[in-house]
């Protein structure tokens, strides 16, 4: 028996940072696919420009093997033209994902950098499940900016202060996020074209 596998818009967080002293930039996409048989890839949409343009997807087969994946997919491209953010497009919109400057810290800048996010505080996002609705986010959940979360979820706010997430989270979410199931041939992610 041969099993049916779609491809659909996932999500992810992403980062993209110069390679040393080059023009070349590495994109990279991190997150929790919801069953272990499923496989996330950033793939380079058709338009032909510099630096590409991305998409988040996933190969989803019709049965879910239960067990949370952790994916951490890269991609070096060139840059040639200076451009300073690289587009992602996934499940919930089109993201521009600032480059940053790759460089090593020495222990003096590194402990700088940590005093700093020290007193910062810590910072916390307010996470909503997909599908994406037109008005207000379902299933609002808030977690710390740093930890992961599944990818049924996109980015609603933050990061921001826990009070400002929880303001949020009362003022723009519309309570719980409808169930869905993958036996019914649901997906919770649109279908990439």
């Amino acid at each position: 028996m041969t099993e049916n596998i779609s491809k659909v818009l996932g999500s992810g967080h992403y980062e993209a940072q110069w390679v040393q002293r080059s023009n070349l930039v590495r994109l990279t996409a991190k997150g929790l696919l919801p069953c272990s048989n499923y496989i996330a890839q950033l793939e380079q949409r058709p338009e032909r420009i510099i630096p590409p343009m991305w998409d988040m997807i996933f190969y989803v087969p019709d049965s879910c093997q239960k067990g949370l994946r952790y994916f951490d997919e890269n991609v070096i491209m060139v840059n040639s033209s200076g451009a300073t953010v690289i587009s992602v497009r996934d499940a919930s919109g089109t993201h521009e994902v600032p480059i940053q400057q790759s460089f090593d810290l020495s222990e003096e800048a590194e402990s700088t950098a940590t005093a700093k996010a020290e007193d910062v505080g810590e910072q916390f996002i307010v996470y909503a499940k997909l599908p994406r609705p037109d008005k207000g986010h379902k299933g609002c959940i808030i977690a710390p900016a740093d930890s992961l979360v599944t990818t049924i979820h996109y980015r609603a706010f933050g990061p921001a202060s826990y009070a400002d997430c929880e303001m949020f989270l009362q003022t723009h979410c519309a309570g719980s996020a409808d169930l869905f199931t993958l036996a019914g041939g649901e997906i919770p992610w649109p279908l990439a074209k």
